[in-house]
């Protein structure tokens, strides 16, 4: 994190009541990780802001949104800028135009532009990632609507169906916002429904924002547009042959980032994707008894329940989805892990296999936990 951010961060502890009005700029954290910055600018006819992003790589955009009678969005852009040269075009852009019940939607494909209406409810909303001024809009949006719980139609750039976005009051300062499969994060508001923080700690999106007075945009984006993240939580595998089985294990693996893991991150007591973007995938070429339970040959999704007092490993029948996907009644079994404190940090989180002749140990490692359970052919 350079010094100039952080001296932003420190300022942003106290944010006055005057930034409620007609600007702001927010400042998005994953862990010790800056992951992007935004600014933007609202009057009476609409929404204007622009930001840069590092992951997967680093680019800077900026949208425009156009309100129509009675403040609902009419017309939403937005330009992509390539920062840090990488492949792929310098320029990408889409627009959306917003009708009483339908949208339709120019967006990128590859070397193309594709166009695409959708069906949704009046007052749908436009959504690119990352981007807290449209959050903020939701929210403002939902309390034009007087109601303790708010849901509308949100449509992603991009994406091929819309969301449902969901706002839920929690008291005069606070709220949740679900964003589709994003949430629930969890927000901090003023009087007039500014946004003043969020935290998606512990929710299906990880990151922390804060309001701060002003950022060194320029400055800081041409900081950042040298040093991208790459992907947050890349994927891998891992493969291994116990006896006659072949095994492979398809994840994403998600990295500490100074954070504290579990019981935090990967919340106690609750199913875990066991790793991060889709559903953690086991496939065994024949029979395999795990913990001493037979599992037939074939592919699966393997979840886990982390616990204070031990933890299980589930094995599921359905495949094929993202990881907040999870459905209990395909559940083949849940096993008992062993756990254990192990002396080295694991930054990233890794899954092994450690063959053993006919026998193996399949090992989860992330920060300083080790669970594991014993494999071996029938």
């Amino acid at each position: 994190m350079t010094r100039a951010l952080t001296h932003v961060l420190v300022a942003s502890i106290a944010v006055p009541a005057a930034l409620a009005g007609q600007s702001g700029s927010f400042v998005v954290r994953l862990g010790n990780d800056t992951l992007a910055i935004e600014q933007y600018t609202r009057t009476a006819e609409g929404l204007q802001g622009e930001q840069v992003i590092r992951s997967p790589r680093a680019a800077h955009r900026i949208y425009t949104a156009t309100f129509g009678p009675g403040g609902a969005i009419e017309r939403f852009e937005l330009v992509t800028r390539n920062v840090d040269g990488g492949p792929g075009p310098a320029e990408t852009k889409a627009a959306i135009e917003f009708r009483h019940d339908s949208a339709i939607a120019q967006q990128p494909r590859g070397d193309t532009t594709v166009t695409q209406r959708f069906k949704l409810r009046a007052g749908a909303l436009p959504y690119c990632s990352q981007c807290y001024g449209l959050v903020e809009e939701a929210v403002r949006q939902a309390r034009r609507a007087g109601r303790d719980r708010y849901t509308a139609d949100m449509l992603p750039v991009g994406a091929d169906e819309p969301w449902t976005v969901e706002v839920a009051r929690l008291g005069r300062d606070s709220a949740t916002i679900t964003l589709g499969p994003i949430g629930p994060l969890r927000m901090r508001l003023d009087d007039q429904g500014t946004l003043l923080g969020l935290s998606g700690v512990g929710s299906t999106m990880q990151v922390t924002v804060e309001r701060v007075p002003q950022i060194d945009f320029a400055t800081l984006g041409k900081s950042f547009a040298a040093r991208p993240l790459g992907p947050l939580s890349p994927a891998d595998s891992v493969q291994a042959t116990i006896g006659e089985v072949s095994l492979t294990v398809r994840y994403h693996r998600p990295s500490m980032r100074g954070r504290v893991i579990f019981g935090n991150v990967v919340p106690w007591n609750q199913v875990w994707r066991t790793g991060a973007n889709e559903a953690t995938e086991l496939e065994t070429s024949a029979d395999l008894l795990i913990g001493g339970t037979t599992i037939p040959a074939g592919k699966y999704t393997l979840w886990t329940i982390p616990s204070p007092l031990g933890w299980k490993l589930i094995v599921n029948r359905n495949t094929g989805q993202w990881g907040t996907a999870y459905a209990p009644q395909h559940d083949l079994v849940r096993l008992d892990m062993n756990v254990e404190s192990i002396t080295r940090q694991v930054e990233q989180f890794t899954i092994a296999i450690e063959p053993q002749g006919d026998r193996a140990v399949l090992n989860l490692e992330w920060g300083r936990t080790r669970a594991w359970i014993p494999l071996s052919t029938k």
